[in-house]
């Protein structure tokens, strides 16, 4: 059975512990010896101290008696007196030691000693010193003496026999956890020994040859392998070296020939851009650019752009010779702080005369994070040169065809009314569908020579006191009929407003324009809402819709002429982009403004704001 490095290593750490612990009972046990067999030695001391203490106060007791009785000298009762003081201590201690019937019979002996002669002496010296000294001399005093003394002497030398032996037994134990010890020592020693010798051999020295052919294939050495030798995991790694180092050799093989596939694709994709008729940039996240074909660095050029720092920089650096400085600036400071948006702008340089179309849009990556900007620039001089083209010949044309067109009108009116004779039912439903056709191509044409006035000298009005909300009214009611036959709901909320000063027929217009615009655009079921209120110094007006909205990109240009939505043109909805157009004039003309707000397949809301006067402000 293989074991691996982990195994191994707990394996000689479990041997080692083993030893260890094992040194550590043993050891244990030797200082449990020696605590043992040292305090018995000390307590036996002890016993011996107090028994030789209880011996000395008693041979003191004699001495001082005999003294004092010898010489009446009571000087000799103070050892006398000071072996009473001492002995009931060193008699109490002595039993406490060695309880017992011996250390019992020494304490009533010496008891007695006192009691039956030392004091009876004493007070026999007070009457008759000589019957005392004879008393001393008959021995009695020397006999209980001895009799104490032997009971000491025997239990003097047993302890002593005693003490040396646990001496003797602390001593061995005390040898015995030495070589314990420096056993244990050397064990350990060998057993770590074997464990670093066996780490430096099978896990170092494989390690150090993976980490060397490491440095090799980090060096660009692909073609390198290692011994697959070691312990265990050590021999796993030098096999997943070796297929990785492998693995690494057929990777760059791979990439090698990708690398190849890629730089053919960039050389196209170059082309490719190189040959686009718009100029086309990318930039990072902060602005800088890091992609630009060639149109780009031609156009780059002949603006006399800067081509230092980000691209809204370099952007503004024309700004001299843009035709409107204002509006563009906004606008490349509008980019500077809302990098997430999309534009779409316009701007004419005045040192050339030439336009351009610039259109920037976020670049995000498959997790929607901001990767930086894709920007095109486009010079569009030709076609508006032909819009001018267009625009003239569509005035020249409408103004043509209003002669003629007045005349038909005026002729199929004669013909309806039966001037011509009378006329059978197919002939009027005939004459109905020419008449309707012939009035939508009369707005067409009114449209057109609006325009084409527009251009010419500008909107002419006239102002009159005007109620906004009036006009609304007025032409909601007019509208009705037409939202149900069409299945929409015609909703109103016509808060009152002030009387501005405005041409009442021209506002009639643009309000008309826009309900029409929302009945267009809104499928049946639909709902459209019309408002009116006042906002600070300004009139408002909002025609909102259920509609099928406008695209976000699509939107700044939607007051353009003759535009109209992605959307309006795939579901083949009539018109001719100038109902916007006109609308806006209207309202600019009226010092006023107006605004879009849309989401494609969630509606739209177009807001007209006319402004007050001062006066009616206040009111």
């Amino acid at each position: 059975m293989r074991f691996g490095l982990t195994a191994r290593i707990l394996i000689g750490g479990g041997i080692v512990a083993v030893v260890f612990l094992a040194q550590f009972l043993l050891t244990i046990g030797s200082f449990r010896s020696i605590r043992h067999d040292t305090r018995e030695e000390q307590r036996t001391d002890a016993s011996v101290a107090a028994a030789i203490g209880v011996e000395n106060s008693v041979l003191d007791l004699q001495s001082g008696l005999q003294g004092y009785v010898l010489t009446s000298d009571k000087r000799f009762l103070q050892p006398y007196l000071q072996a009473r003081r001492d002995l009931p201590g060193r008699s109490k201690l002595l039993i406490a030691l060695t309880p017992g019937a011996w250390s019992t019979r020494l304490d009533r002996e010496w008891r007695s000693y006192v009691r039956d002669w030392a004091i009876p002496v004493i007070r026999l010296e007070a009457r008759s010193p000589i019957r005392a000294r004879s008393k001393i001399a008959s021995g009695e005093g020397e006999r209980r003496v001895d009799r104490m003394r032997a009971l000491i002497d025997p239990f003097a030398a047993r302890a002593t026999a005693l003490t040396d032996r646990d001496r003797a037994r602390v001593a061995r134990s005390v040898n015995y956890g030495v070589n314990v010890g420096i056993l244990g020592a050397a064990l350990r020693a060998l057993a770590f020994a074997a464990i670093i010798f066996y780490l430096l051999r099978f896990a170092v020295a494989p390690i150090r040859r993976i980490a060397t052919a490491t440095e090799r294939v980090a060096g660009g050495d692909l073609d390198v392998t290692v011994p697959e030798k070691g312990a265990g995991e050590i021999g796993q790694l030098a096999r997943s070296f070796n297929e990785m180092a492998q693995s690494l050799v057929r990777q760059r093989r791979d990439l090698a020939s990708q690398n190849v596939d890629l730089e053919r694709l960039a050389n196209e994709l170059r082309a490719v851009l190189d040959s686009t008729v718009d100029g086309i940039l990318l930039s990072d996240a902060d602005g800088n650019v890091q992609l630009a074909n060639r149109p780009a660095f031609n156009l780059t050029r002949e603006l006399e752009m800067s081509y230092e720092g980000t691209v809204v920089d370099r952007l503004l650096s024309v700004e001299h010779r843009v035709k409107d400085r204002e509006s563009y600036r906004a606008a490349m400071e509008r980019l500077r702080a809302n990098p997430d948006d999309t534009t779409f702008d316009e701007f004419e340089d005045t040192v050339t005369g030439r336009t351009f179309q610039g259109f920037t849009a976020p670049v995000r990556d498959d997790r929607g994070g901001f990767l930086g900007r894709v920007w095109t620039l486009r010079e569009v001089t030709q076609q508006r040169e032909l819009d001018r083209l267009k625009d003239d010949f569509v005035a020249t044309v409408s103004h043509e065809l209003r002669t003629p067109l007045t005349s038909l009108m005026g002729f199929l009116e004669m013909i309806r009314e039966g001037e011509a004779g009378a006329l059978t039912d197919e002939q009027k439903r005939f004459l109905a569908i020419i008449h309707r056709s012939s009035e939508r191509l009369q707005r067409l044409v009114d449209d057109l020579l609006f325009v084409a006035r527009l251009d010419a000298s500008g909107l002419q009005l006239h102002f009159a006191p005007t109620r906004l909300d009036e006009v609304a009214r007025e032409l909601v009611e007019a509208s009705a009929m037409l939202a149900r036959s069409r299945g929409l709901v015609l909703e109103s909320d016509l808060g009152e407003v002030p009387a501005l000063l405005g041409d009442h027929e021209r506002l009639v217009q643009l309000v008309g324009n826009l309900l029409s615009n929302a009945m267009k655009f809104t499928p049946a079921g639909g709902t459209i809402t019309v408002r009116t209120f006042v906002d600070g110094d300004v009139a408002v007006l909002e025609v909102g819709d259920t509609g099928i909205g406008i695209p976000a990109a699509e939107q700044a240009r939607l007051f353009q002429r003759f535009f109209r939505s992605s959307i309006a043109t795939e579901q083949a909805i009539p018109g001719t982009g100038l109902g916007l157009v006109i609308s806006r004039a209207i309202a600019e003309a009226h010092g006023g403004t107006i605004d879009v707000t849309s989401e494609a397949g969630e509606g739209t809301c177009f807001r007209v704001e006319l402004p007050l006067e001062p006066e009616e402000v206040a009111a």
